[in-house]
């Protein structure tokens, strides 16, 4: 008599034999084929590296700090970005001023300051979600250039110059 193996325990059963005699697993149901872990693996690997690094760029962001000074002995405002691993100072005059900026309805703050220069860079001046007009005009009357009050809502643009 010809015998099988039976998938569930390894016993031998006989050939003709509908149910495992031993652990009665059914012969006549198809047993699903089993996926290999290694996909399982591979997009669990994946996905957690992607979690990690979307978390690391999220907390190195956070130490990230911006002093900004007035120095009037020579003409010049100073951007200094301070990062965990980095310092990085600009230093812009006045005469390669062309304009303050006092942007209102932008994001991520409501108000902002920029301090734009002949090269066509813009550096932040200041930010809140409080207007603060005032700073753009004290430090356009300080080194002397126009304030250009643009409006960013979802319409045009429009621009005021004072």
């Amino acid at each position: 008599m010809s015998t099988k193996v039976c998938p569930n325990c390894n016993a031998e059963v006989p050939q003709i034999a509908n149910l495992c005699k031993h652990c009665f697993h059914d012969f006549h149901v198809v047993a699903p084929k089993r996926k290999s872990p290694w996909w399982t693996l591979l997009f669990l690997g994946v996905g957690t590296s992607l979690v990690a690094s979307m978390a690391f760029s999220y907390m190195y962001g956070q130490f990230r700090t911006q002093n900004i000074s007035i120095d009037k002995e020579t003409q010049s405002i100073v951007f200094t970005t301070k990062t965990p691993d980095n310092i990085d100072a600009q230093r812009v005059f006045w005469k390669d001023v062309t304009a303050v900026e006092y942007v209102r309805n932008t994001r991520p703050m409501a108000f902002m300051v920029y301090v734009v220069t002949t090269k066509g860079e813009r550096h932040v001046y200041a930010g809140g979600n409080d207007p603060i007009d005032f700073k753009a005009r004290e430090l356009a009357e300080l080194i002397g250039k126009p304030v250009v009050e643009i409006d960013e809502y979802d319409g045009p643009k429009i621009e005021r110059r004072n």
